[in-house]
């Protein structure tokens, strides 16, 4: 690249770093839920911190503020709550589904829907009103909440095609409503500055994930409008984004090939792409098809079967053990995933809940490095490390370290009545 070059990506660097120091003035990034990793959950954090919230027996210790705040500023209902008030969570209705959140008051029954990242349902908002208005019995008033990111209308789908009306649902937002409600609860809340912070804390996790804060991003947006030729650059930069990542996501599958060959002395397959290469380049240049696929490697036949290594990439890099047919086809075994998870236990990737995985894992429990989840797809931080071919090795080493001991525990766990045997190398 000229020095020209160099100089314009330097300036944009610079530019960078400034935008992130100040949307990072206060310490905004140090945020305790994203932290761990809980911030799109909507069920552990969502719902179950705004039901603490609202119950006037909460460990807050506000009483019935919050709710009275929430019932009257935001939701313009009658807050009549000199007798009992009851909040509950995951309320099972007839028809088997689960409300959230559900706010009992002497004179109103609420229910409360959250979704974040969740997909309306078939009729969903619709049984939802007809619960609740059967346990109101015409004693009490009924108001459904539906609780989005955007304060989105719902859908016919979920209403049950006019059943209910969309009047009968109010339509609230984690960008603006709740925010609000969360103002003026802080506000009346100064004298107790754990619980304050705690809001605050909350608030901001709302604001990243509706981008309605000072983020980095959006201040360098503002930056790039008024510096035209950062502008340029940034775009020209955006259109070498895909070739860059599938270069660094390539460099990856091949050291782990590479290593997986040396360490079991017969090389991996590639499968639902021809290539590599051409997984790479497919995953970050089609957004609707081509994002999943990965290397399988054979450890052992079994009976008629073969359990073999699956590194397998979605969103994020997950890996394990699977049984296939002589064919290659992916089988489900419930009698061999329950003998070996009598030895190795849950593997921690979500795909382990699939009756596909014998036992599929993010990452070794029992590692020393700091566990790394590689989403690809967020490209975050633990895959922008892989660009240091000294981390990437790290990554590598590591995973196929535990792939030799899930072999091992394959060869121990079936020895015996189901006879494992060694594949070897062609």
């Amino acid at each position: 690249m000229g020095s020209d070059g160099s100089l314009r990506l330097d300036r944009l660097k610079d530019l960078v770093d400034q935008c992130e120091k100040l949307a990072n003035q206060h310490g905004e990034r140090f945020n305790i839920f994203s932290l761990l990793g809980v911030d799109r959950d909507e069920t552990s954090t969502h719902s179950n911190f705004l039901a603490e919230l609202l119950k006037p027996s909460g460990r807050h210790g506000e009483e019935n503020r919050f709710l009275r705040i929430f019932l009257e500023q935001i939701l313009n209902l009658p807050a009549a709550l000199t007798g009992k008030v009851r909040v509950t969570r995951e309320l099972s209705t007839e028809d088997k589904r689960r409300i959230d959140i559900v706010v009992e008051t002497p004179e109103l029954l609420l229910g409360i829907e959250v979704k974040i990242d969740a997909k309306d349902q078939e009729n969903q908002l619709r049984d939802y009103h007809r619960e609740l208005t059967s346990r109101a019995n015409g004693r009490k008033e009924v108001a459904l909440v539906y609780l989005t990111l955007h304060g989105k209308e719902a859908s016919n789908y979920t209403l049950g095609d006019g059943d209910l009306a969309s009047e009968s649902v109010h339509c609230l937002s984690f960008s603006r409503d709740i925010p609000r409600w969360l103002a003026i609860c802080g506000e009346q809340t100064q004298h107790k500055p754990e619980l304050s912070y705690a809001l605050k804390q909350y608030q901001r996790l709302l604001a990243n994930l509706t981008g309605t804060g000072a983020s980095m991003e959006s201040l360098l947006a503002n930056e790039l409008l008024s510096n035209p030729d950062e502008l340029i650059t940034a775009l020209k930069a955006e259109k070498a984004l895909p070739l860059a990542k599938s270069k660094i996501m390539l460099l990856f599958w091949e050291d782990l090939a590479k290593g997986l060959d040396k360490a079991f002395g017969k090389a991996p397959v590639v499968y639902d792409h021809k290539s590599l290469k051409a997984l790479t380049n497919k995953y970050f240049s089609d957004r609707t098809r081509g994002r999943t696929g990965g290397i399988r490697l054979p450890l052992c036949w079994l009976g008629n079967c073969t359990v073999s290594l699956y590194v397998h990439i979605n969103k994020v890099i997950h890996y394990g053990l699977r049984v296939e047919t002589g064919g290659g086809k992916v089988v489900v075994r419930p009698d061999l995933r329950d003998r070996l998870r009598d030895i190795l236990g849950q593997g921690n990737a979500k795909a382990d809940k699939s009756p596909s995985w014998l036992v599929c894992y993010y990452h070794d429990p029992e590692s020393k490095l700091p566990a790394p989840s590689l989403n690809f797809a967020a490209f975050d931080e633990s895959v922008q490390t892989l660009t240091d071919g000294a981390a990437r090795k790290d990554v590598v080493d590591d995973m196929i370290k535990h792939a030799l001991k899930l072999e091992k525990a394959v060869m121990g766990t079936f020895e015996g009545s189901v006879s494992p045997v060694p594949m070897k190398p062609e």
